[in-house]
């Protein structure tokens, strides 16, 4: 595991994308010193109109920065091993005399340590940012120190499953497909089946379904805890909390708090990080080292695969071809039953019509190659 060849093979092949999370936590710092310029200017331009009260906005573009270091990460583990299986690296590297389980958590580790380092980094600025600019009044140190806190967590937890993908996925293109959209299944499966559910109360004519335990917002952040790359995406909502709390309602503040403060919420991303660590040393004694130019890499996982799409393209293509085409005034209760019917019928045809289309996508997907690996072994 500590082989220096494996080592500086690793950096070599990846330095690029471990120095990009650097400057991307650098160009963090930015962000937060354009914020307190544009704070700055906005305070000395409600003195000048003579106002004394203002109301301070979080206005730092992380959306941005965290997007960046998601895809960092999932480019980082497609590099180690889907990149290294197309262009035959992976294969010298198996060569080596060294334990698989080895050269994988060699893999893993620098990884880590690059996330960790580039995290804290970008920590330490934004802390030197907030206290030398007129920040300090506004933004509690708690507040970086989450945002840190979350970062590190999600940002290990999204390299460590990319990472564990690469056994599944049979190329570099599948392992990326996979590790953007698995993540994200949960909340928007949820999203999927509200929405079928609702439009099953609608045809019953029940048009108030807020109370129902679907449709509540502790349900929602439930879900969103198991997307959890999203709550990194959205983690400017914890800086909410420093503004000005107009605006902002009781249940709002509530699911900000279940979002994104206690141990429970660093519960999944740890479940993940240990998760994938386990599968990757399980799978590395036996792994492929080929390219077999397919989505995945061993058929066993196709069924799930499979079934997973299915599901997902019968409530999509429902919810999608539904909204543009039903009829959405629902009225008061009872008014128009007839209406809630048609949209349902509406749903579950749109719905069988979309998985024919996604099946016979897929199966080329699924049963052939996605590249031209075969066809030029064939013509040679």
């Amino acid at each position: 595991m500590l082989h220096k060849g494996l080592w500086f093979q690793n950096y070599k092949q990846s330095k690029y994308i471990l120095w990009a999370l650097w400057v991307v936590a650098i160009i963090s710092g930015f962000q937060f010193y354009d914020h307190a310029s544009n704070v700055a200017g906005n305070v000395q331009y409600y003195l000048e109109q003579g106002k004394n009260t203002f109301q301070y906005y979080f206005g730092a573009d992380l959306e941005t920065i965290s997007a960046l270091q998601l895809i960092l990460c999932v480019g980082l583990a497609a590099f180690f091993v889907g990149f290294g299986r197309t262009n035959q690296t992976l294969e010298l590297t198996y060569a080596m005399p060294v334990k698989r389980e080895h050269i994988y958590l060699s893999k893993w580790l620098l990884g880590l340590i690059h996330i960790f380092g580039a995290s804290t980094l970008g920590l330490i600025v934004q802390l030197a940012v907030v206290h030398t600019t007129i920040l300090s009044s506004y933004l509690p140190d708690n507040l970086i120190w989450m945002y840190y806190v979350h970062q590190l967590f999600i940002l290990c937890a999204v390299f460590s499953f990319s990472l564990w993908i690469g056994f599944i996925g049979g190329s570099v293109f599948s392992q990326v497909i996979l590790c953007i959209i698995i993540p994200l299944v949960p909340y928007g499966l949820y999203g999927l089946i509200k929405e079928a559910v609702s439009l099953h109360y609608f045809a019953l004519g029940i048009t108030e379904i807020r109370e129902n335990w679907l449709f509540r917002q502790a349900t929602s952040a439930w879900f969103e805890q198991l997307s959890f790359p999203i709550k990194l995406i959205n983690i400017r909502e914890i800086f909410r909390l420093a503004e000005s709390q107009q605006g902002i309602s009781k249940e709002q503040l509530e699911q900000i708090r279940q979002l994104y403060f206690g141990v429970k919420a660093l519960i999944v991303p740890l479940i993940v990080t240990a998760g994938s660590l386990w599968g990757m040393i399980r799978m590395a004694g036996r792994s492929r080292n080929e390219n077999n130019g397919k989505l995945l890499l061993n058929d066993r996982f196709r069924p799930y695969l499979i079934a997973g799409i299915i599901v997902c393209a019968f409530l999509f293509g429902g919810a999608l071809l539904e909204n543009m085409l039903g009829t959405h005034y629902y009225g008061k209760e009872g008014e128009y039953s007839h209406r809630y019917v048609n949209n349902l019928i509406i749903f579950y045809v749109s719905g069988a019509i979309s998985v024919v289309i996604v099946y016979g996508i897929i199966r080329k997907w699924l049963w052939g190659r996605v590249t031209l690996t075969k066809s030029r072994g064939s013509a040679g």
